[in-house]
């Protein structure tokens, strides 16, 4: 399928499409600039919205996941043996930390996309080919000894241990290594793949290319990232990754307009009455898209004022405390998680659970609201 661009701007009536897309982009302005004014809540707000933008992500595709797991998977205090749904959860949020610590330039790219998701790039399928070539037409006759093939066995197996152990640590960091091809697997590869691959490949090319026009015809930012989940929406360019539409349209968002943050686009657009439909019009679909961007500025907002009285509060029963107690540092994590609980204070403090029932009872109308009403597992937050 393709997508058109030239064809479909010339459908669109521009005079519906000024007030949401001036809208849009006046919310997203906003909300940016309280957020580079606000430097003490400014980490704080970006933490909280990965993890509300990664639930509102999966919910988009249909799973369910309670920030409240994902919030304790992420501490590493699970209270029960983690999901798929968790997992591929715990995998997004991941890669959204690790996309807002990138420049935004290096990751909209070919081989930048194909990187981040740990699929190989143009460069590594050369490589393939060329091992894969260069491979044929050797035999067990090749080797001088029958000792020197042990050993070359033996030289290959701890290799690919290795990378395994390289893979895993690189997991557990949060990042997505590049993943080497031997040439045992590239020679075992159908031809049934390469069709596949090339398929995708040539999608992913026209997201590109509609991402090159919509900068060609210098389209305002906000309507051109509009435009690029659009056409992600239709193309689905990587197979798995449904969810990723949304975070490059927050990053290409970053890269001119919301400069000191990823715009939870995906919270926003599942407050908004919009659902994005294949049949709709482009002019519909734009609008509706447009209305989730001014809804994920309004959700920034909406969390910075709540953490600005949640800040005040809290700042106010810590002022009196001593030089070396750890109120004010037990304090700053409600500003930065959607819920605390005792084991994970103490296992960020370093502290015992007497001592952060003690901190509890200090802060006393300043404590954020409690989500559970268990007395066996207690858990406050800042909603």
């Amino acid at each position: 399928m393709v997508y058109d661009l030239p064809k479909s701007l010339k459908s669109l009536d521009w005079l519906d499409l000024a007030d949401p897309l001036d809208r849009a982009s006046r919310s997203l302005t906003r909300a940016d600039e309280r957020l580079r004014r606000t430097q003490a809540l400014e980490d704080g707000v970006r933490s909280r919205s990965h993890l509300f933008e990664t639930c509102a992500s999966m919910a988009f595709d249909g799973d369910l996941v309670h920030l409240e797991d994902l919030v304790l998977h992420d501490a590493g205090t699970d209270r029960r043996a983690p999901t798929h749904e968790l997992t591929r959860a715990a995998r997004f949020l991941a890669l959204r930390r690790r996309v807002d610590r990138q420049i935004p330039d290096s990751v909209l790219s070919r081989d930048g996309l194909l990187t981040l998701v740990g699929r190989p790039t143009d460069d590594a399928e050369f490589e393939t080919t060329t091992i894969s070539s260069s491979g044929e037409g050797r035999g067990p006759a090749a080797s001088p000894s029958a000792q020197q093939d042990t050993a070359d066995t033996e030289k290959n197996l701890l290799a690919e241990i290795d990378a395994v152990l390289e893979r895993s640590r690189h997991l557990a960091q949060g990042t997505v290594p590049e993943r080497p091809v031997s040439s045992r697997q590239s020679g075992d590869i159908p031809s049934v793949h390469f069709s596949r691959f090339s398929e995708r490949g040539d999608r992913l090319d026209d997201w590109l290319t509609v991402k090159k026009e919509a900068e060609a015809l210098k389209l305002p930012p906000v309507l051109a990232a509009a435009i690029l989940l659009d056409a992600w929406q239709v193309l689905q360019p990587l197979d798995g990754w449904p969810e990723l539409g949304r975070l490059l349209s927050a990053v290409f968002l970053k890269t001119q307009v919301t400069t000191s943050h990823l715009p939870s686009l995906s919270a926003g657009l599942r407050k908004s009455p919009f659902r994005w439909r294949r049949k709709d019009t482009f002019q519909v679909r734009i609008a509706g898209l447009l209305s989730g961007f001014e809804k994920a500025a309004q959700e920034t907002m909406d969390q910075l004022d709540r953490l600005s009285i949640a800040q005040e509060q809290l700042a106010r029963h810590c002022q009196s405390c001593r030089s070396h107690s750890r109120l004010p540092e037990f304090a700053r994590m409600f500003l930065s998680r959607p819920l605390v609980t005792i084991p994970m204070a103490r296992q960020d403090l370093g502290v015992t659970a007497a001592a952060v029932d003690r901190m509890i009872r200090q802060l006393g109308p300043a404590l954020p609201r409690e989500l559970t009403g268990r007395d066996r597992y207690r858990a406050w937050g800042i909603l």
